[in-house]
């Protein structure tokens, strides 16, 4: 099942996502719903044999990422 929404996007915001569309090939839309499971579903993501490492000092971390963290200490307990 999927649901129609609509929501508002500054001009800046709307030129990236349709030069964004026009480069790759995929709606607005598919964008939108992939940047929105990258963001608040980073668990659903697929995930491939390798190894990630990144690093990192923010000032002013975005908020969206801070929420994402998770203690792994506490959850291997």
């Amino acid at each position: 099942m999927s649901r129609k929404t609509q929501l508002t996007l500054t001009d800046r915001q709307h030129l990236f996502l349709t030069t964004e569309a026009y480069r790759t090939g995929l709606s607005m839309a598919e964008l939108v719903r992939r940047a929105v499971d990258q963001v608040y579903r980073p668990e659903a993501k697929p995930r491939v044999q390798g190894v990630e490492v990144s690093l990192g000092i923010w000032k002013r971390p975005d908020a969206t990422v801070v929420g994402r963290r998770v203690n792994r200490r506490l959850l291997d307990r």
